[in-house]
């Protein structure tokens, strides 16, 4: 009993943890409370606050709310945080400080007025109103508060004397809401400003319907005679079993659009009659294949028409499906056979018009490289079924040029062309762009091998050129061997700043004996290298002290280790320098050993199981007790 108590226990805590962790989200949102609203009209000195000034609240100094004024002299702010109930709400319009405050009340919505003043006067300009010509009618600010501030919206009315019409407003600066209505309102500018109302004579309109009992057709306006040049707005109306057709006029005028219900002419300087013509209308049945597909719709939603008009037809499809095209029986002639939304004009006789559908595929853009540009579904319809035309386009990065087009199945219009058509296949398909890099290259370091020099018995100078490129410091060496090694041996890396040559003598070599060399430079991780060249030691006829000491790395290095830059070879130069080189006795037996060394080391070297028996049974041992006793000796 008491273990499943326990374990009741448990997971009543565990279900009422996870509670308490999916609200603690929602329970911060509650803290911060629903907010204090507030909206009215902001005036900065008198004048409506301008589009774009910045409203905001504080309390205690800190900032609960911000919003910016979008129609001149209103706002709309809500003050929301974690705030004491009755705390002051200070309100700053673009910064300064207004002349109202509010206790903040969460929940509540407000309606408070804003002033600034700021005690600088404001810029008022004078608004005129007239009439053109003065016979037509009267202009008149509806407002009276001339002069304004910029900014303000002035209401502005025209009125038509008998025998003319109102054609419209203008003025050289400013803006109307509506230039073409008579009672309107104009946005001041920062000029004084002249606004004219223009008024023609006006000339009759007739209304008629062909055939009469087809339907009404009405002025909308209601005005019967307008002023040329005069927007004038007619609209018709089908009686039961007719449809609309179009519009025509005598004299002939030009219609917004003659197919159009509801549409709007331009008022010529002469009596006009306009005719909407209807028929008998004919039902529209419109299908789905397969109904599955999706849905089709009648854009006007009026099922029947009358032959001659303009129908409209939308296909919707439906998810996992993509439109193909239209079909109709009695045939018609699309706009567009293949367009999702399309026109065709009504036959006289009853019609069935098809959208067919097919199971849709998933289009995927990508580009290569990655970084090299854009690909882009101009479509923008994915899925679509096979054999759908799909307009795409690529597009280029900064340094990159479109290369072409490819995909593992479907048809391109043209593969090498930025923008292009791609014929769907039935699958899914990935179209890839291609583009090409062509930045410049970046301005790398280069490095070039020089001839040798000063080349004697059993040393030589090699030579080299660099450039760093636009890098900061680069390191350069030299790998040199005999055709026959099988490896190179290096010299140690030297640090270079700027681009220069650089020099090393390479000691301890054989005497009539080719050697391979080449320079190598390396930066960031990379080493690059100049072509090899060659040289050939001389004849060791030499006997001089200071040229034998240079061929001592020849016996020990090449003879022994295979290369003249062995740590054991530093020990045993230091050792001849330091003791043998500062006696008389030393001196001699380093002359006589050089004297005699060169055909044995010659010898030696040319076979790996001598340098190999010389290295470990000779010079390891002699290197050894050198270094042991290297205390004392040094000292």
């Amino acid at each position: 009993m008491v273990k499943a108590s326990l374990k009741k226990l448990s997971v009543a805590t565990f279900v009422l943890l996870i509670v308490l962790l999916a609200l603690s989200p929602v329970s911060s949102i509650f803290a911060q409370g629903m907010g204090h609203a507030f909206s009215g009209t902001v005036k900065i000195d008198g004048g409506d606050a301008a589009v774009g000034t910045v409203i905001s609240a504080k309390v205690d100094g800190t900032e609960y709310g911000s919003s910016t004024v979008t129609t001149p002299g209103q706002y709309a702010l809500i003050v929301q945080g974690d705030i004491a109930e009755g705390s002051t709400i200070h309100f700053y319009v673009d910064g300064q400080e207004a002349d109202q405050t509010f206790p903040f009340h969460d929940g509540w919505t407000t309606a408070l007025d804003l002033t600034v003043t700021t005690g600088q006067p404001v810029q008022k300009y004078a608004l005129t109103i007239t009439a053109d010509p003065g016979v037509g009618g009267a202009a008149t600010d509806e407002t009276g508060g001339s002069p304004y501030a910029a900014g303000a919206q002035v209401s502005i009315k025209a009125v038509a004397n008998p025998g003319y019409g109102f054609t419209g407003w203008t003025a050289p600066a400013g803006d109307f809401d509506d230039e073409t209505a008579e009672e309107t309102t104009f946005t001041m500018p920062t000029q004084n400003v002249t606004v004219t109302a223009h008024f023609g004579v006006t000339y009759a309109l007739t209304m008629a319907a062909d055939p009469v009992t087809g339907g009404d057709v009405i002025d909308v306006a209601a005005k019967g005679a307008y002023a040329a040049g005069a927007q004038v707005r007619i609209k018709a109306v089908a009686n039961p079993g007719y449809g609309f057709v179009d519009w025509t006029a005598d004299p002939t005028v030009t219609f917004d659009d003659e197919t159009a219900e509801e549409t709007t002419f331009t008022m010529p300087a002469q009596a006009v009659t306009v005719t909407a013509h209807f028929g008998v209308a004919y039902v529209l049945t419109l299908v789905a294949d397969p109904v599955a597909g999706g849905d089709v719709i009648d854009v006007a939603a009026k099922g029947a028409y009358a032959a001659g008009a303009q129908v409209r037809i939308k296909a919707d499809p439906a998810t996992g499906y993509g439109f193909v095209d239209w079909t109709a029986d009695p045939t018609v002639t699309f706009d567009d056979e293949t367009a999702e939304e399309t026109t065709f004009t009504m036959p006289a006789q009853t019609i069935t018009v098809t959208a067919h559908f097919e199971v849709a595929y998933t289009l995927t853009m990508t580009v290569a490289p990655t970084g090299g540009g854009s690909a882009t579904d101009l479509t923008n319809a994915s899925p679509y079924a096979e054999g759908t035309v799909v307009n795409i386009a690529a597009a280029a990065a900064q340094g990159y040029r479109f290369g072409n087009w490819t995909a593992t199945a479907g048809e391109f219009g043209n593969v090498t062309a930025a923008e292009t058509t791609f014929t769907m296949p039935a699958q899914a398909v990935t179209v890839t762009a291609h583009f090409e890099d062509v930045s410049p290259p970046p301005d790398v370091p280069t490095v070039t091998t020089q001839a040798a020099t000063d080349i004697s018995s059993y040393s030589g100078s090699v030579h080299m050129s660099y450039t760093v490129g636009n890098l900061n410091q680069v390191e350069v060496r030299f790998a040199c061997k005999r055709p026959t090694d099988p490896a190179w041996f290096y010299t140690t890396w030297v640090s270079r700043t700027a681009d220069g040559t650089y020099t090393e003598v390479l000691t301890g070599l054989i005497s009539q004996t080719g050697y391979d060399f080449k320079a190598q430079l390396k930066y960031n991780d990379t080493v690059i290298e100049g072509t090899t060249r060659q040289f050939t030691t001389g004849t060791g006829t030499s006997s001089g002290l200071d040229d034998l000491l240079g061929y001592f790395g020849c016996f020990i290095a090449t003879a022994a280790y295979g290369t003249p830059t062995a740590e054991q070879i530093d020990v045993l130069r230091e050792f001849r320098d330091v003791v043998l080189l500062k006696s008389t006795v030393g001196s001699r037996f380093v002359v006589l050993y050089y004297q005699l060394s060169p055909p044995i080391a010659d010898f030696i070297a040319r076979s790996d199981l001598l340098r190999t028996l010389v290295r470990e049974l000779l010079v390891d041992p002699i290197v050894w007790i050198v270094e042991a006793t290297g205390d004392m000796w040094r000292n």
